[in-house]
């Protein structure tokens, strides 16, 4: 083709993907697809599930909301929420501070317990599932370059958080 006289129009460059998109939606694919896994399992919602296995992080200490709000990067009034729905269940403890009322540490029950090991298998089979897809090289591979993305996001939050102080 040409332009009227201007020589051949060069062919268009293809656009390059969008790498962070790409990342956003399979991240939330694999979080849509865990929570199915989980729920079926053991009637937990995603974030009960990440909750226990924090908590079950936390053993044999115990653990508190803003463990939650850390770990899992949720505000604290979500942490407080998850807390609330996994006592109504019985899945956890929930103590009084002799030294600080506002402090609660928090443990796993026996049933807490029982409801994470039936969960945990879901999460082995979806990277297994996924290992198996990609192969062993390329899952390594992948692995390795997804904590060097995470690496890099938690730099340019650290950078934002220091930029977003104020007065």
């Amino acid at each position: 083709m040409s332009d009227a006289g201007n020589g051949p129009t060069p062919p268009e460059e293809p656009q390059r993907p969008s790498t962070v998109a790409e990342l956003l939606l399979a991240g939330g694919d694999l979080g849509h697809l865990l929570e199915r896994l989980v729920r079926r399992r053991s009637d937990l919602s995603l974030a009960q599930f990440n909750a226990l296995r924090v908590l079950k992080g936390r053993e044999p200490g115990t653990a508190q909301a803003s463990d939650l709000t850390r770990a899992l990067r949720v505000s604290s009034a979500y942490a407080t929420t998850l807390l609330q729905q996994l006592d109504r269940r019985g899945l956890i403890e929930r103590d009084d501070d002799a030294t600080d009322r506002r402090r609660r540490p928090v443990r796993l029950t026996a049933a807490g317990q029982t409801a994470l090991e039936e969960a945990l298998p879901a999460l082995t089979q979806l990277e297994e599932r996924l290992a198996g897809a990609l192969g062993d090289e390329h899952a390594s591979r992948l692995w390795r370059d997804l904590r060097l993305v995470r690496m890099q996001v938690a730099e340019a939050i650290a950078a934002d958080d220091l930029d977003c102080v104020g007065p």
